[in-house]
């Protein structure tokens, strides 16, 4: 009889313990590319992955479909990093799936604060242009840079981050997610290394560049470089702005423009000829986030030549 219960008892106990392993990959949820990434990098075959924002897409503003969130009722754990979509999104994702977890990545990270007279998009559903937009998007004294997946140094903290959760989720394979974890971090400082030796020995009058949409404040930081944004509140800049832009761009010898693919290059290729400078397209939610960045820092390094 003892035998019995003994037998019955291992058998709940089996029953109690994570499955994950046994029912396939853990899903997981992510809202950009550059998540996406460092999640495989973390997690390997060990995971399958749903990302909302496709290539194109406003990562500001974007709005989940139907589709994605039916997809969204068989994932375990969400990736965010706190842009305005996901903060705008979260109750309504974990309605969808009250068992989702948030992991909010950039939690811990020492943020940036947006230019001043930034503005973007507005969050989902917002009238933009209103005052009351003002304070609920870019541009307000609070509103902090949510693009902190730029920045190698923030990297390997959101890194950790994931492989904490996955862990937490899936802890038969802990050991796994550590590992990859360990790995990926010397991939990590590599490029870091690879990325000081690209900057390296440019003079300090020359490290200004002029963005469209100010998405790379970490990396500037990272690097010692001076970004400029050219947008205005969110829109285009006006004639006398453009001419402001134009004239403080010769003063600091500014010689790359970054622009996103995602966005119209007219009036970053008005500027880039009108000042001399190169035209540089740099996705900031390209999925390939090392030879995205390394190709960035050598487009700014050829442009000063």
């Amino acid at each position: 009889m003892r035998k019995m219960f003994g037998i019955l008892g291992a058998v709940l106990l089996a029953c109690a313990m994570p499955v994950l392993a046994l029912a396939g990959p853990m899903q997981v949820a992510v809202g950009v590319a550059p998540l996406e990434h460092f999640a495989k990098k973390i997690g390997g075959n060990l995971i399958q992955t749903t990302i909302l924002v496709p290539a194109g897409a406003d990562a500001h503003t974007y709005e989940p479909k139907p589709s994605q969130m039916r997809a969204l009722s068989g994932a375990v754990l969400y990736l965010s990093t706190g842009l305005e979509f996901e903060e705008a999104w979260e109750p309504r994702l974990k309605g969808s799936n009250p068992k989702l977890l948030f992991v909010h990545t950039a939690d811990g990270l020492k943020k940036l604060p947006m230019p001043e007279g930034h503005e973007d998009h507005g969050k989902p559903g917002s009238k933009l242009g209103s005052k009351a937009d003002a304070k609920g998007a870019h541009g307000h004294d609070d509103e902090m840079d949510p693009h902190v997946w730029v920045s190698p140094a923030n990297a390997r903290q959101i890194a950790a981050r994931i492989a904490d959760a996955f862990a937490k989720a899936d802890p038969v394979h802990a050991k796994v997610y550590a590992a990859n974890l360990a790995a990926w971090q010397k991939d990590i400082d590599a490029l870091d290394a690879q990325l000081k030796a690209v900057f390296a020995g440019i003079p300090a009058d020359k490290r200004g560049f002029l963005v469209f949409h100010p998405a790379w404040g970490y990396f500037a930081r990272d690097y010692g470089l001076i970004q400029t944004a050219i947008e205005f509140e969110g829109k285009e800049p006006s004639p006398r702005r453009m001419a402001a832009i134009v004239s403080q761009a010769k003063a600091k010898g500014a010689k790359a423009i970054f622009v996103q693919p995602q966005m119209s290059q007219r009036t970053a290729g008005a500027i880039a000829q009108a000042v001399g400078a190169k035209l540089i397209i740099a996705d900031p939610l390209a999925p390939d986030w090392e030879a995205n960045l390394l190709k960035v820092a050598k487009g700014f390094r050829e442009a000063l030549q």
